[in-house]
């Protein structure tokens, strides 16, 4: 299975076949504190699943490391209560994702600049 992230609705528990494509969009909303996850939306013909996980925002620019860490952690949180309605063992992302925040906030080339 792949899995992508781009920006969208599934009812959880529900399971697909190994041919579908599980996949994340993602936005932002300022009036919220906590990560708001929608979905599934199935696209029977295509075999994509999609959520859409809304992160919280401040409603300014990101200017900093810590903020670009605090993204990562609502939206890798989002994806882990996504794959675990599926039944998918989630423990090595949950294990590893300080280690995958760090990395990516580390690589300059992960980051887009305005």
């Amino acid at each position: 299975m792949n899995i992508f992230f781009s920006q969208i609705y599934i009812r959880p528990g529900k399971t697909y076949g190994v041919d579908y494509e599980l996949i994340f969009n993602i936005s932002a909303k300022a009036e919220i504190l906590e990560p708001e996850i929608k979905g599934p939306t199935v696209f029977k013909r295509d075999k994509d699943v999609e959520f859409t996980i809304f992160l919280p925002h401040k409603g300014s620019k990101v200017t900093n490391q810590i903020e670009y860490a605090d993204a990562l952690k609502h939206l890798l949180n989002g994806v882990v209560t996504v794959l675990k309605s599926f039944h998918i063992d989630t423990l090595q992302l949950v294990e590893n994702s300080s280690n995958l925040i760090e990395r990516v906030i580390s690589d300059p080339t992960m980051i887009e600049k305005e």
